[in-house]
């Protein structure tokens, strides 16, 4: 499904019963389940299963039916159509399903389906292969797990999708956390550039799955240098380009955002650093977040740093960024851009974040000493 289309249905999902069926026609029944059985098989937590089992899933649209086949076993796959060979039967309304899966969280997201366990699973006069019913069991809750509003944390996803944000390398998941809950449950799109893998086009894209599976009404858009298509997934888009470009960095912002999120973990070249923030920062969307990792590279001359670091690096883009927040206490300073739309910056170990808004709050007023007063001094 294209991107847009898949965009209009997020929001429909959070939004009133009238947009959902309009959608929902325009679409129909059969791309707008497969969308959403993609969804659960990507969400489903993976788990040591004895054997593999099935479960299929029934989504009923104004009397017709979708049917679908998950096999669950090192992995979770679907495909469309029927088979009598499965553990459970789970049936849903549609847009019951939608707003479950791309809708905004809810505390309580019970009564939405009805399951039906079927033979040998759901009893009768033999006993069934308790190997059978373990795996069966296992499958079933394992699609479950898929439907459920229950969304991991960072950490979480970054040891299950086998990113270098999380352990070893770097530490970035908790901070990330306590930056992005607020987006969690929004229609953000996220652009990372950076993909990894190199030069394979089938390989990297593991923190793109990460933002994907986070931001659960979210779409993810990555950017290399190489060919990255063989990562592409539903809610999931990779394009080449090289972030040492504004003219292609522009073209990615005209085509896919503007974007509420964006993340730098490119080349980490200092000058590329600082060359997407200049051209994209701009285009982010006002209360935006842009991200930038491993600022190690502003003391290494390879990357274009220096021991000191010094203004050109990305160290030194974060110092002027924050030096640029006070602007309004500067005498006779003339702010540009950036130290009237940076709304503030949070610094970590290798990592920072930039906050987008309307720095122009107004000085300090006149009236306040611009020296210290005297011992004997009161208000």
């Amino acid at each position: 499904m294209h991107l847009d289309h898949l965009e209009r249905l997020i929001l429909a999902a959070g939004g009133s019963e009238r947009q959902l069926t309009e959608i929902t026609k325009e679409l129909g029944l059969d791309a707008v389940a497969l969308v959403l059985a993609n969804e659960i098989a990507f969400r489903a937590s993976i788990r040591p299963h004895a054997s593999e089992s099935l479960v299929a899933l029934d989504v009923h649209h104004s009397g017709a039916i979708a049917t679908f086949v998950f096999t669950v076993g090192s992995t979770v796959t679907v495909s469309p159509g029927s088979t009598d060979d499965v553990a459970m039967r789970l049936e849903y309304e549609l847009h019951d399903l939608v707003r479950l899966i791309f809708g905004p969280s809810r505390p309580r997201a019970t009564g939405t389906f009805a399951a039906t366990f079927l033979p040998p699973y759901a009893g009768g006069t033999a006993l069934p292969d308790p190997m059978s019913v373990l795996s069966s069991l296992q499958a079933n809750g394992t699609v479950m797990s898929g439907l459920s509003q229950h969304h991991p944390d960072l950490g979480d996803l970054a040891r299950t999708h086998l990113t270098d944000k999380w352990g070893g390398v770097h530490w970035f998941a908790d901070v990330y956390e306590q930056h992005l809950r607020p987006y969690r449950d929004l229609p953000v799109r996220v652009l990372e550039i950076g993909i990894g893998g190199y030069g394979h086009p089938a390989q990297g894209g593991e923190g793109m799955r990460v933002w994907k599976r986070y931001f659960h009404r979210g779409l993810v858009i990555g950017a290399d240098i190489y060919d990255k298509s063989g990562v592409d997934e539903q809610r999931m888009i990779t394009v080449v380009a090289d972030q040492s470009s504004p003219d292609a960095l522009i073209a990615i912002d005209e085509q896919y955002g503007p974007f509420d999120i964006i993340i730098d973990d490119g080349s980490h070249v200092n000058s590329h650093v600082r060359t997407s923030f200049e051209t994209l920062f701009p285009r982010l969307r006002s209360g935006g977040l842009y991200v930038i990792e491993d600022l190690y590279t502003s003391f290494w001359p390879g990357y274009g740093g220096n021991p000191a670091a010094g203004p050109t690096t990305s160290v030194g883009l974060v110092q002027s960024l924050v030096e640029g927040l006070q602007h309004e206490e500067r005498p006779g300073f003339a702010p540009g851009y950036f130290e009237r739309h940076v709304t503030g910056v949070h610094a970590y170990h290798n990592l920072a974040f930039v906050e987008k808004g309307v720095n122009l709050e107004g000085g300090v007023p006149s009236w306040v000493p611009r020296e210290p007063l005297g011992s004997d001094a009161h208000w």
